[in-house]
């Protein structure tokens, strides 16, 4: 009898359960929703940081694509100047982000080849810096999380490639 008396749920009793399933499943989902806006955080920075550092692998042999290859000038203007093909490079391993890149030559001659806009791939021997400006908005937590700016930059040295054709 003792038994079924405990069992037996009052009227003061009737909404504590839905009560604290409430309160329970709101902070879970934050967290829920808190661990796959960081996920979403670190992959971004993860991406970024290998866009360049593809970018730069690519950079430093002097390539410009399969029309540099055939003799034309590939630090001259067009789709097919090494330039271009860096910040191709960027923008195919940044996967759909869209990154604002800027290659700059920071050390040696840095001829300041025509039409390229301040950027400048430089040339062989120089040394070249290739950074990326990315602001990850969140969009599971706005009210939570601020929008976070990464800066991912990569510097390095140019191999000893044939100059470009004056």
């Amino acid at each position: 009898m003792y038994c079924l008396q405990a069992l037996k749920v009052t009227k003061d009793e009737s909404g504590q359960s839905l009560l604290e399933f409430a309160f329970s499943a709101t902070v879970f989902l934050i967290f829920f929703f808190a661990v796959a806006e960081f996920g979403f955080l670190f992959f971004t920075k993860l991406t970024l940081q290998n866009a360049v550092r593809q970018a730069g692998r690519y950079a430093i042999t002097g390539n410009c694509g399969t029309n540099g290859s055939n003799g034309s000038n590939c630090f001259g203007n067009g789709a097919t100047n090494r330039l271009s093909q860096i910040l191709q490079t960027v923008s195919y391993y940044s996967f759909g982000l869209h990154p604002t890149v800027t290659v700059s030559c920071i050390q040696g001659s840095c001829p300041g080849y025509a039409g390229l806009g301040g950027n400048n791939a430089g040339g062989p021997g120089d040394t070249v810096q290739i950074a990326a400006k990315y602001t990850w908005t969140p969009f599971l937590l706005p009210t939570f999380l601020s929008p976070y700016t990464f800066t991912v930059q990569s510097t390095f040295r140019n191999e000893t490639f044939a100059p470009p054709a004056s």
